[in-house]
């Protein structure tokens, strides 16, 4: 590396945002966050899909949505989907957040 290298990398992180830093400071104590895996399968989830990935009946996935725990994505009149990124977060035990379309 060229002196004019690391006196440039200096500069910048001096001038780093506070946002930056703690990025910076999470690399360098090792625990930097790892990208989140790609999904396999399609976006959209039929909810007799839903229901076999969480190991739940239909009409569970129905009361998840009722309570606001799943969020339905009316694709057609009267046919939904669930997103599969909801599932999976429930499925670790977090919240899909009530989002809306």
């Amino acid at each position: 590396m060229k002196p004019n290298d690391s006196n440039e990398r200096l500069m910048r992180i001096l001038q780093a945002s506070p946002e930056q830093l703690t990025a910076i400071d999470r690399v360098l104590s090792g625990t930097a966050a790892t990208p989140a895996p790609a999904t396999n399968g399609p976006l959209l989830m039929m909810v007799t899909d839903a229901a076999k990935l969480l190991g739940v009946s239909r009409a569970t996935i129905w009361r998840l949505t009722k309570v606001g725990k799943l969020v339905p994505v009316e694709i057609l009149p009267g046919t939904y989907r669930i997103r599969r990124t909801d599932i999976e977060l429930l499925a670790d035990g977090q919240s899909c957040g009530g989002q809306t379309k």
